[in-house]
């Protein structure tokens, strides 16, 4: 029998070369978020499927992976079985929902404002495609506890410098504000309990297009009045990129609103390194419905999605802990920074990797010493030879060795 032994459908297997260059792609990210000041943290990849299912995450809420219950719990012989009835917990889509959580269990224990860092893997039941998995790592600050505009100038200016620490030369952030779309759909007459929907439909603008947002308001049965009025809106801002931000106030936006996307604009554009700015982008809307203010994606040159996301979500704490938290935060996608560091060729191993190559009549103790003597400066390892050893070193050279020697000769040979 033949057994088909590729990774299942959505996930990946990496081999040494490629993991190589995760692995300092990770350190990167992390040694630049401590550098500003975050602090990392861990939290559970399960959690409990309320609270999955409570987050308004939106769409993503339809990609939850859901375990069933286990042993004595999972009863599949009651009738009419509902899926509360056997489902209890679920894997996480994004990172948000913990960070929320573990906040409310432990606020007493943390500093105010809280600055944290969370790098790990979440799970989503999507369409597999270039550069989006179903398990992806996600490289995550968060502010929390911290209401003015200074925790997203501070989110962005992090991100900013970390795609520019991984050796990114031109990259864009488009910066929008859920409460401009608030204010735009209350205008064009839609009514406040349709917003979340309306915004869902909005956040495939810059896939569909005005005419395609439309079809699926229509379809949704909203006011065609309402849509050409909200639509009309979308577009001219979209036409006027110049004008865009002036227009908003006699579009019936709260001035407030727009001063406050002014200043962050302003801000991270002052703190930007050349190849680097920050943009208003009024299709930007991200999927989540937890999202109460500013809401922000970048994009790196020759990237097609966006590869970090997120913004303001004030009321997701709160209802875990009954006050409010003023919570800020991003996700930077491991995995589309990986795809393009490694295809615009940014980072290669900075290990001096040695195979030292001995024969099979060679003393392995003192081979090994050798191997531990040469550890002191890089990284070894002591390989027997093959008959073909120049297929041998083509192999390891492949799987990240820099260099080899032939035992128990010292010199060290590139490969």
């Amino acid at each position: 029998m033949k057994y088909d032994n590729s990774p299942v459908r959505g996930t990946k297997d990496y081999l040494p070369t490629e993991m190589s260059i995760r692995e300092r792609v990770r350190e990167i990210i992390l040694k630049t978020y401590k550098s500003f000041g975050f602090m990392q943290i861990g939290t559970p990849i399960l959690e409990d499927i309320n609270k999955l299912l409570g987050s308004d995450g939106g769409d993503n809420l339809k990609l939850i992976f859901k375990i069933l219950k286990r042993g004595e719990k999972l009863d599949l012989s009651k009738p009419n079985l509902k899926e509360s009835d056997i489902v209890d917990i679920g894997l996480r889509y994004d990172q948000t929902v913990p960070l929320a959580r573990m906040y409310a269990n432990n606020q007493n224990e943390l500093p105010s404002p809280f600055k944290a860092i969370q790098i790990g893997y979440s799970f989503r039941a999507d369409r597999p495609q270039h550069g989006r998995t179903r398990q992806l790592m996600q490289c995550d600050i968060d502010i929390l506890g911290d209401s003015s505009v200074n925790a997203e100038i501070d989110i962005l200016n992090t991100t900013a410098k970390t795609f520019y620490a991984l050796g990114f030369r031109k990259f864009v952030v488009k910066v929008n504000d859920r409460r401009i779309l608030s204010d735009l759909i209350a205008v064009a007459g839609f009514k406040p309990e349709e917003e979340k929907e309306v915004c869902i439909s909005l956040d495939k603008l810059d896939k569909i297009g005005v005419d395609g947002v439309k079809a699926e308001l229509s379809e949704k049965g909203y006011s065609k009045s309402a849509i050409e009025k909200l639509m009309k809106c979308v577009a001219d801002i979209q036409n006027n990129p110049t004008k865009a931000l002036p227009m908003l106030a006699d579009l019936g936006v709260r001035a407030e609103v727009v001063n406050e996307l002014k200043t962050v604009l302003d801000s991270v554009n002052k703190l930007a390194t050349r190849g680097f700015k920050a943009v208003f982008d009024i299709s930007i809307v991200r999927g989540q419905n937890y999202y109460t203010g500013l809401v922000y994606e970048f994009y790196l040159e020759g990237m097609g999605g966006a590869c970090a996301g997120g913004g303001r979500y004030d009321n997701m704490v709160e209802k875990l802990v009954g006050k409010s938290v003023p919570a800020v935060g991003l996700g930077l996608g491991f995995e589309p920074t990986c795809l393009a560091v490694i295809e615009q060729n940014l980072l290669k191993a900075a290990e001096k990797t040695v195979a030292v190559m001995y024969r099979e009549n060679d003393d392995f103790v003192t081979v090994l010493g050798m191997v531990e003597e040469l550890n002191k400066t890089c990284n070894a390892s002591a390989i027997m030879m093959k008959k073909n050893v120049n297929y041998q070193l083509e192999l390891l050279r492949n799987n990240g060795f820099t260099h080899f020697c032939n035992f128990p000769d010292k010199k060290l040979k590139s490969l």
